[in-house]
């Protein structure tokens, strides 16, 4: 059986949304909380990556890391390539911590639709790509090192490179919105 990591991305600047969100509530519920909870029920482990600043908001039982310092700061690629290097395993099932409404049956499901062949498989929709809700493959690590060094940080580009399977979001949640970012307060 392929051991799987989670990496949940809580790192990001929230410039539109005004403060960290991984610590805007859902229900009463830090949106990172959430993540973990998708994350935890199908993975061996989850790293939580996030900022340097934000480190001690996260309470000690969680394995919260920052980015490797040469790529510090830069962005989703950054955190999932320093999660990689945190713990190894064969594959890491990414989930940014705005995506609140993602729940555990939804990680299991793109788990189970992910493919073997495949170097990514992540989620669209009708109106748009979700890259960030995805699983990657261990054999990913050293392009996307390579990827980082040269300064290329953006996420679908990347996974041009690969062989990435766009999974419909349909087969893992009739409901659309269950996958979209919150980015604003009122989202």
């Amino acid at each position: 059986m392929k051991s799987t990591v989670g990496i949940l991305l809580a790192g990001g600047l929230s410039r539109r949304f005004g403060s960290p969100k991984a610590f805007a509530e859902l229900a009463g519920i830090p949106f990172y909380e959430h993540a973990y909870k998708a994350l935890t029920n199908v993975c061996d482990h989850v790293v939580i990556i996030s900022r340097p600043e934000l480190i001690t908001r996260f309470p000690s039982k969680y394995d919260v890391i920052t980015d490797l310092d040469w790529i510090a700061g830069q962005g989703p690629l950054a955190g999932i390539f320093s999660g990689m290097n945190h713990m190894q395993a064969d594959n890491y099932l990414v989930l940014p911590c705005d995506m609140p409404f993602v729940g555990p049956a939804e990680t299991a499901k793109l788990l189970a639709l992910t493919e073997d062949s495949s170097d990514i498989s992540a989620v669209w929709n009708t109106t748009e790509k979700i890259p960030l809700f995805s699983v990657w493959d261990i054999c990913v690590q050293e392009p996307l090192q390579k990827e980082l060094e040269t300064g290329q940080l953006r996420v679908m580009k990347f996974m041009e490179k690969v062989t990435t399977q766009w999974i419909n979001s349909s087969e893992i949640h009739k409901d659309q919105l269950v996958f979209r970012n919150v980015n604003q307060p009122d989202d």
